[in-house]
């Protein structure tokens, strides 16, 4: 079973190839509208983007683009409640009580 990073990068591979919306390539030769055609995963959290230019007749570019997972800037909840629970249970009683208000 794939991990939320790896389902991430595959999500937004599919995004990119099938519904253009999740982000516009451009040709970096001439700025023009680019295509992505296919991918090459290069491991769970990092993917080959191949890439064509779509003004053929003056560039006709193809080329290679990485798309990888850099960090969160919001981490999953299950992810902050798992790492907030074991924080706790390092607290004496008294202040675990405290903090959740008891």
């Amino acid at each position: 079973m794939p991990d939320e990073q790896t389902l991430y990068i595959i999500t937004v591979v599919v995004l990119l190839i099938y519904t253009g919306v999740a982000m516009r390539v451009t040709c970096p030769n001439c700025g023009s509208k680019a295509t992505i055609s296919s991918r090459e995963n290069q491991s769970t959290h990092v993917a080959d983007l191949y890439i064509s230019c779509t003004d053929i007749k003056n560039c006709g570019a193809t080329f290679v683009s990485t798309l990888a997972f850099k960090h969160y800037l919001n981490p999953p909840r299950q992810n902050t409640a798992e790492l907030a629970a074991s924080l706790l249970k390092t607290l004496p009683r008294e202040q675990q009580l405290e903090l959740i208000g008891l």
